[in-house]
Parts: C-alpha cells; sequence; structure tokens
C-alpha cells in the first residue's frame, strides 16, 4: 500500500505558505519525501468546511485506491478564540474522516492566524513591501500588523487573499522554524529529520 498525505488549508493564503514550505523542505532534503502522494486543498474559506473535506477525500480515495492517506487539517485559532459556538467541530471533521477512510488525522492550528507565521520573517516582509528597515510593526497579533504595514506601503492587505509574491521573499528557515512545535507531525510524516 502506498502512502499519502493531503494538506487541507483555509485559503489562499495558508496554501501559498504550505506550498513554499514544501518546496523549501524538498530542495533542502534532496528532493524525496516518505509518500508517494502529497497534495493541498485549498477549501476556500471555512463555510461548509466539513461538506467540503469529505467530499475533495472521497474523491482522492476514488482516484487512489492503493494509497493509504494521512490527513492535515490546517487552520487559524482566532475564529475559535472568540467564539463561544466555533463554526467547525473538529472533532466531527476527524470522526467523519476516519470513517471514510483516511488512515491517521492531524490538526495544525496557526495560533490565532497564519500571519502570526508570516510576521516571524519581519526582514521578508519589509523587503516585499519596499519599507525601511526601521519600519515599526503597530498593531496587536499578526493580521492587524500586517494590515498596518500594507497601508505603510500603500497597499490593501485582505486576509485569506492570494498575496502575490509576498511568501517568495519569506525566509522559510524562519517561518517554520520558529513554527516547528505546530509542523512537526507533519515533517514526521514527510519523513524529515529536523537539525535544529
Amino acid at each position: 500500500m502506498n502512502k499519502g498525505i493531503v494538506i487541507f488549508v483555509e485559503g489562499d493564503t495558508e496554501e501559498e505558505v504550505y506550498r513554499k514550505f514544501l518546496q523549501h523542505v524538498r530542495s533542502n532534503k534532496s528532493g524525496r519525501f516518505n509518500v508517494s502522494k502529497l497534495e493541498i486543498k485549498n477549501m476556500k474559506g471555512i463555510g461548509n468546511f466539513k461538506n467540503k473535506v469529505i467530499r475533495v477525500f472521497t474523491d482522492i480515495l476514488k482516484n487512489n485506491p492503493e494509497t493509504s492517506f494521512t490527513v492535515f487539517l490546517c487552520y487559524d485559532t482566532d475564529v475559535e478564540d472568540f467564539s463561544k459556538l466555533p463554526p467547525i467541530n473538529w472533532q466531527d471533521v476527524k470522526k467523519t474522516l476516519k470513517k471514510e477512510g483516511a488512515k491517521k488525522i492531524f490538526e495544525i492550528k496557526a495560533k490565532k492566524s497564519i500571519e502570526d507565521w508570516i510576521i516571524r520573517d519581519e526582514q521578508g516582509l519589509l523587503n516585499h513591501l519596499k519599507l525601511p528597515e526601521n519600519t515599526k510593526l503597530d498593531g496587536n497579533g499578526g493580521l492587524e500588523k500586517i494590515k498596518n504595514l500594507f497601508k505603510k506601503a500603500k497597499k490593501v492587505y485582505v486576509k485569506g487573499n492570494n498575496i502575490q509574491g509576498l511568501v517568495d521573499k519569506l525566509s522559510m528557515d524562519i517561518v517554520m522554524c520558529s513554527s516547528c512545535k505546530e509542523l512537526s507531525k507533519l515533517c514526521k510524516e514527510l519523513g524529515i529529520k529536523c537539525e535544529k
């Protein structure tokens, strides 16, 4: 039986960050992962998330009958932190995925938001926006800080949208090493041994 991984993400920003991470890791690990099939699936928001995930996963299974899949559910915790009734019951999503045939299921939670990971490479962010090195990051949390930096650069940042060119300017060593705890299970499933 082949081994596969499906990474479900909320939006375009997360998709870009995870693609860049995988590309970075692959280029530093001689191009090989410990899987035969690796897919990132963008759910374009959290609306109807469970049904979309199940539908996409069922199609993947149908097209890859000889592959045993591990699923990663990647999401921001900001909505969960401020809501008495979170919009997604993650335990229910995992239970249904298991019933559909997922071998293992893990969550990767970006504390507050993926933007909190992005601002860890402050210099890459400033370079992308062509702002001076001494520009201050004002605001509470990554999302607000990035929005304020974009304003200083006379641009608009929209959460979840494609951030053309920004991810390419980021140092994945900085961004991902500072998120090592969250990414450790993904690295392990990919067969990556971290030297740091």
